[in-house]
């Protein structure tokens, strides 16, 4: 498996880790699984995707028309760690044109920190 979906803070933040390849079927499943949490949950998510140990993608405009999740109106926030230049520009591809608001830090520490804000100022 090249992924790990897990709660930041339960209930506010989702943390999506990723690494190796990422196939599209796994991104059918991590779409799946946050558009469960986004149905369910009672207040707006935020998302971090450390993507600091992922693979450079090829097939990122298949994973991107299977990412329905961020379009979702309580999706509020998504934060993406990367420091490989091809792996940000497939990640600006794919959730650029979400609802939600995008950001891309080169490092986890980077990304965590602005959710981190986020989440404050939502107190």
């Amino acid at each position: 498996m090249t992924y790990e979906l897990t709660w930041h803070e339960s209930k506010k933040a989702l943390r999506l880790t990723l690494s190796g390849d990422y196939l599209l079927e796994e991104a059918k499943e991590v779409n799946r699984r946050m558009l469960d949490e986004l149905e369910t949950s009672q207040m707006p998510l935020l998302i971090l995707i450390d993507a600091t140990h992922m693979n450079r993608s090829y097939r990122f405009s298949d994973i991107r028309t299977a990412q329905t999740f961020m379009d979702h109106l309580k999706l509020k926030a998504i934060y993406v760690a990367t420091n490989d230049r091809l792996v940000k520009l497939s990640m600006m591809i794919i959730f650029n044109l979400s609802r939600a608001s995008f950001y891309i830090c080169d490092d986890v520490e980077k990304a965590t920190l602005m959710l981190q804000k986020q989440l404050a100022a939502l107190r």
